[in-house]
């Protein structure tokens, strides 16, 4: 499997599985990558003004709502050429609330690309959108609008409900203990296998534990192992094809690959495709021995 030719692909195989990863803009690398190739796309990109990866380019520093959303969807575009008609996307999207009080005083003991000088959700204004601060930007809900006016259906909205995850240090609103996984579709018929969520309580909220594996200090956000191949049980075929536009430490990838499908994965950020390459290859490696 290599679907484009060049230094920034690294490929490797795991139990008779491949995988392929690009280190690049996400965007270019997509529209380089043929139409309708991938079963199931996996993905959290980075969030609004959550996190800084110090790296040029980077998608969530955008200086307004406007720009963060128009980034994700452009990125949402191409994967929904790239993936076939049959297939499904995972969409993990947080939300950020806006300050409107200056710069942060506070110090994020949890990683240091969370931390950041004035930030443009600390700006007064109302992020010119006429928020009042403290308010809850509506990321989700406004990606997923725009999403749909470019031409996907939101067939549901999963709450994955952060079992055992750090308690948020707020006081005067309850603290979050969920995220939004938003799945889409192409077509109005899609592979769905029901059959796993029929064991649990309820179908479309997920109680996973948050803790994710190890990602050596990279400061990533990883979802856990299990909530990816909860996607990819219900969303993806045996020997399917999963894509993962954003693939940080590589959660998507390994737990693809560990699950019986083939896997690619793209990243901007040059120490996480390093982190990755170094991982899967172990892994290969790990089970030929």
């Amino acid at each position: 499997m290599s679907y484009i030719n060049t230094p920034i692909a690294f490929q490797g195989d795991y139990a008779g599985y491949s995988w392929e990863i690009f280190n690049g803009d996400a965007l270019e690398i997509l529209k380089r990558l043929p139409s309708e190739t991938f079963d199931c796309i996996i993905t959290s990109p980075p969030y609004f003004w959550l996190r800084d990866y110090g790296t040029p380019g980077q998608i969530g520093l955008e200086d307004s709502v406007e720009g963060f959303v128009s980034s994700i969807c452009d990125v949402m575009d191409e994967t929904q050429r790239v993936m076939k008609k049959t297939g499904l996307l995972f969409l993990n999207l947080g939300d950020t609330y806006y300050s409107g009080k200056g710069q942060s005083k506070g110090i994020d003991k949890k990683s240091s690309k969370r931390r950041f000088g004035l930030r443009a959700v600390d700006k007064s204004g109302g992020l010119g959108i006429g928020l009042e601060p403290k308010s809850m930007i509506g990321m989700p809900w406004r990606v997923s609008i725009e999403m749909l006016k470019r031409g996907w259906t939101l067939r549901s909205q999963i709450i994955w409900y952060r079992k055992a995850s750090l308690p948020e240090a707020v006081l005067d609103r309850p603290r979050r203990s969920y995220e939004p996984l938003l799945m889409f579709s192409k077509s109005k018929k899609y592979y769905f296998n029901r059959k796993p969520l029929e064991e649990t309580e309820q179908e479309d909220m997920w109680t996973i534990v948050s803790r994710a594996k190890s990602a050596a200090g990279l400061g990533t956000a990883p979802y856990p192992d299990e909530l990816v191949k909860r996607c990819l049980d219900v969303g993806c075929p045996e020997k399917g094809i999963i894509l993962d536009p954003f693939m940080g430490s590589g959660t998507t990838l390994r737990a693809a690959l560990e699950n019986g499908r083939n896997a690619v994965g793209i990243d901007l950020n040059s120490e996480f495709f390093q982190f990755v390459k170094k991982e899967l290859t172990e892994l290969g490696l790990k089970n030929v021995l």
